[in-house]
């Protein structure tokens, strides 16, 4: 079952991004660690261990109910003084899906499918991806996690500057020497700043076939069996994905106008403790599933502790902000929730996180917890409703950037004595021109006078 910290990713908006570490540069014992956490994280088939997943599930559990059982509740108007927020007017480009969209997304998904085919002939270019055998080393030697098998899409910056750049032109089957020197800021020390060879086999160049009935069969696992209906299917999740994506957009549009037009005054001091003791207790979850001690993972990923907790405390600031204010607008309107609300919303989150039923989320996070997020949907909605909406057109948008950019003049609105101005600036101009091409021609029979006196 997918389960997504919902908590977090909803309240704190600072989820540890982990960046992957380019392959050939992991030692041995961090890449299976690597391996070994996304195991623990993908464990939903029947082979996996019950007992587990049932303290998985009590763990999951636990947190939920001492989140709600002990989160600070506050007063938003203590901390926020709320400007204009209805009759608010919103103007957004529409989000569309093409059928230049839809073909782009089925080409993306045959290229990380089976239909894929290594061919063993041609030369390596900018955008392909090739199956590479790889040995590093130092010194003559190999480092530790320097060598391996890779599929590498050239350009896509997985490796460090000069490798991909370097197998531009080598025939399949060719094998070349790189030169190359890590960066001074990279991730291990023992490596920063060296200059290491690596010698690098293009086994293949992947080719992605053209699309067809065979082709979308294979690439959906065989749950379509022509190509009509596998691109009519993408061009349905598509569709579903441009109207969250403009759901997420005019309400990103009201909270920013909401937000310029009132002041937070400060933040309650408790829920910010506890945001920071709960983000840290996430990511020493994190450092346990990569086999690390929490210091060395913030360590290797913000330098310090200290730069950690700055960061975390403005990501937990930004996210209350954004709660604050809509939270402002709930005390103000006296926005509560139905019990069928509830539900609804309830139902919803559940089926987004990859849960069965409402029951089982609310079970995880409790009832207080879960209102809270469901009614910040329904302040969402009611702004919405109080505000004016409209789609503009690309065409649109480029005009208001000409407006903005230069002072739009309107010329059917002149009045007569601006139009008797601007003849007057035109008859000064072109006197101040004649004047000028005067004294050029008196200066230059003046020049020519002196020449020929010399």
């Amino acid at each position: 079952m997918k389960r997504k910290n919902f908590i977090l990713a909803i309240t704190c908006a600072c989820a540890l991004a982990v960046s992957a570490v380019p392959a050939g540069v992991l030692a041995e014992e961090e890449t299976e660690a690597l391996d070994a956490a996304e195991e623990t994280e993908s464990v939903d088939d029947e082979e996996a261990d019950t007992d587990s997943e049932e303290d998985a599930d009590e763990t999951e559990d636990e947190t939920g109910d001492e989140a709600d059982a002990v989160r600070p509740t506050y007063t938003a108007l203590d901390y926020v003084v709320l400007g204009e927020y209805k009759g608010l007017t919103i103007e957004l480009e529409p989000v569309e899906v093409t059928d230049e969209d839809v073909l782009a997304e089925a080409e993306e998904l045959v290229s990380y499918s089976d239909a894929v085919e290594m061919v063993t002939e041609g030369t390596v270019e900018e955008g392909d991806t090739v199956d590479i055998t790889y040995v590093g080393t130092m010194d003559g030697e190999e480092f530790d996690g320097g060598s391996g098998d890779y599929e590498l899409e050239i350009g896509s910056g997985d490796f460090i500057e000069g490798f991909e750049e370097g197998l531009i032109g080598v025939e399949a089957g060719e094998t070349v020497d790189l030169n190359l020197t890590f960066p001074e800021d990279y991730y291990y020390d023992e490596l920063a700043g060296q200059e290491v060879v690596f010698t690098v086999t293009v086994n293949g160049i992947m080719s992605v076939p053209e699309l067809s009935d065979e082709v979308a069969e294979i690439a959906s696992d065989g749950e379509y069996t022509d190509l009509d209906s596998w691109l009519e299917y993408i061009r349905e999740y598509l569709t579903e994905d441009a109207e969250s994506e403009w759901t997420y957009n005019v309400q990103d549009a009201l909270l920013t106008e909401l937000a310029a037009n009132s002041e937070i005054t400060g933040y309650p001091q408790d829920l910010i403790d506890y945001s920071v003791n709960d983000a840290i207790s996430y990511y020493e979850l994190i450092a346990s599933y990569y086999e690390m001690e929490y210091e060395d993972l913030i360590e290797a990923y913000f330098g310090s502790e200290e730069t950690f907790l700055e960061y975390l405390n403005a990501a937990i600031e930004e996210s209350l902000d954004q709660e604050m204010l809509l939270m402002a607008v709930a005390e103000t309107e006296g926005l509560e929730l139905t019990d069928e609300e509830y539900q609804a919303g309830l139902e919803a989150y559940a089926e987004e996180y990859g849960y069965e039923s409402g029951e089982e989320m609310e079970a995880d996070y409790g009832e207080t917890e879960m209102s809270r997020y469901i009614l910040l949907d329904k302040v969402y909605q009611f702004l919405e409703e109080n505000s004016e909406i409209v789609e503009i057109t690309e065409d649109e948008t480029e005009t208001e950037t000409d407006t903005e950019d230069g002072e739009e003049v309107d010329w059917e609105d002149d009045t007569d004595a601006e139009t008797d101005e601007a003849a007057d600036e035109t008859e000064t101009a072109e006197t101040e021109a004649e004047e000028t091409e005067a004294a050029a021609d008196a200066e230059t029979e003046t020049t020519e006078t002196e020449t020929d006196a010399d």
